[in-house]
């Protein structure tokens, strides 16, 4: 549901005019945001249709009886929905943060550099040809506050996309994103062993923040506090404070670079659904 049909205060009864839409057969969903209420449709023509039938209904022109809510197919909540994709990349964070802790083999083949271990402990080296090296770091998680932190952003705006979007379209966003911030961090601190799923994370919230500026949807109206908190975490962490309370250090390329990438990916996205007249 992307485009917002009509918008009234809290106090009115849509009731009369979800009944008559149900009855017509027409999608769409209603929403409490930003001290309203919103009516969702899926397209620039049902919400001139949702228009016109809420200005007949105001002028008497038409009169509903009977409602009948139960006419309209039940949607699913963003807590209920299905969502393989989301719960797939909470599955591999666990199993990764099990790896980066018991296996420093298994660890060599999803870490960006290759590990080799020698007497007095390791060396990396790059792996040439190995592309899918540029994305699993994503999923290796060192320590369970890390794992716990990054787990429960990856499922409050993972879960967003994927129900909003599609779970294709959160698999694709996360791949670029992914590849995007692994290269940006490779890059700021070549040489250096890096992992987790923030980068991502970051580029969710950059997604998410230019949609719902240009196109606003229910499920990407994330709190304001939310979106301060972590562009106030990032600008924390690039300041280096994180390692001067023991914390220690922190793959800031990486956040900025999966930030970065979901801004220009949300932009890159919204011109092509303009110029294709969607």
């Amino acid at each position: 549901m992307d485009y917002e049909a009509l918008r009234v205060p809290l106090h009115y009864d849509l009731r009369p005019l979800a009944a008559l839409l149900a009855g017509k057969g027409i999608p769409h969903q209603i929403s409490e945001w930003q001290g309203a209420q919103v009516i969702w449709v899926v397209d620039a023509a049902s919400a001139e249709l949702v228009e016109a039938l809420h200005r007949r209904l105001e002028s008497g022109d038409i009169e509903v009886v009977q409602a009948e809510p139960q006419a309209q197919a039940p949607q699913a909540s963003r807590a209920t929905a299905f969502l393989p994709v989301t719960l797939f990349l909470l599955a591999a964070s666990i199993v990764g943060a099990g790896i980066t802790t018991f296996s420093t083999e298994v660890m060599s083949w999803l870490s960006f550099y290759r590990i080799i271990e020698v007497d007095e402990g390791y060396m990396i080296s790059t792996a040439p040809g190995e592309y899918w090296r540029l994305f699993t770091p994503v999923f290796l998680h060192y320590g369970l506050l890390h794992l716990v932190f990054n787990g429960l952003w990856t499922w409050e705006l993972g879960r967003r996309i994927e129900f909003q979007q599609g779970s294709v379209a959160l698999l694709l966003l996360t791949v670029l994103m992914g590849v995007i911030s692994n290269l940006a961090q490779v890059w700021f601190t070549p040489g250096q062993l890096f992992g987790g799923m923030s980068g991502v994370i970051y580029g969710y919230l950059g997604y998410m923040v230019v949609w719902q500026r240009f196109r606003p949807v229910a499920a990407f109206a994330l709190p304001q506090g939310i979106v301060i908190f972590m562009l106030a975490w990032l600008l924390i962490c690039m300041l280096g404070f994180t390692e001067l309370v023991g914390l220690g250090s922190i793959a800031n390329a990486a956040h900025l670079g999966g930030l970065i990438a979901g801004v220009v990916l949300a932009l890159a996205t919204l011109l092509g659904l303009r110029l294709t007249g969607r």
